[in-house]
């Protein structure tokens, strides 16, 4: 029905300018990183935000080498895909924050074989 309808339109609005707001990104990255050590996921890591220069529209990380899952021939590709699976469903059900942009480009395998 068009209630319906208007919440979703509202719902995806707010989520779309939270988006593009980078200090509430860059709380939420050291959220994450921070969730996933807690939770003892060493596999998984976060590139690390620069603070001082992170503003409402600038995000500032460091670079962190690694490989598009997608586009990675390593053995360990599989594994990593389980890791992701498991830090998505780690989000989900305790958390209660989910990244929401899984698309290729943001999994890389890291240079010592980790998920970020």
């Amino acid at each position: 029905d068009i209630d319906t309808a208007i919440l979703l339109v509202d719902e995806w609005g707010r989520g779309f300018v939270a988006e593009t707001d980078y200090r509430l990104e860059a709380r939420n990255t050291v959220a994450f990183e921070e969730a996933m050590r807690k939770r003892e996921l060493e596999a998984v890591c976060a590139p690390t935000v620069v603070t001082e220069y992170t503003r409402d529209n600038v995000l500032i990380t460091e670079w962190v080498q690694g490989t598009r899952l997608d586009r990675d021939a390593s053995a360990d590709v599989p594994r990593l895909c389980g890791v992701a699976i498991n830090a998505y469903l780690t989000m989900l059900l305790d958390t209660g924050v989910l990244h929401c942009d899984p698309h290729p480009g943001n999994l890389l395998r890291t240079t010592d074989g980790k998920l970020c």
